[in-house]
């Protein structure tokens, strides 16, 4: 008959993985999904804005376009020399310098 025996060093007490370890990690990793969720919230509220904004920036730009070809048409000379003779104004017949 033969005798096996194991030869184990700490009497058969399997060694403990620290519990505080555990928590910890989980811990960091809870703090960690958390802040992933909000910056993603956060990116996407903020894509929203920025796309309202830039259709906002197309119809002011398109509505500026319009201001500036009115500005345009009525300052040309054609249109102030119209508008000089419906209201009266006709050029000087003669010029008096005073001195």
């Amino acid at each position: 008959m033969t005798i096996v025996k194991k030869f184990d060093t700490k009497n058969g007490v399997k060694p403990k993985f620290p519990r505080f370890l555990v928590g910890v990690v989980s811990l960091f990793l809870l703090i960690l999904v958390l802040i992933e969720i909000w910056l993603s919230n956060t990116t996407v509220e903020y894509g929203s804005k920025f796309e309202k904004m830039a259709a906002l920036e197309k119809v002011l730009e398109m509505e500026n376009q319009m201001l500036r070809s009115e500005i345009a048409k009525h300052s040309s000379l054609f249109s102030i020399s119209s508008k000089s003779a419906e209201l009266g104004f006709s050029p000087p017949q003669s010029i008096q310098y005073i001195r």
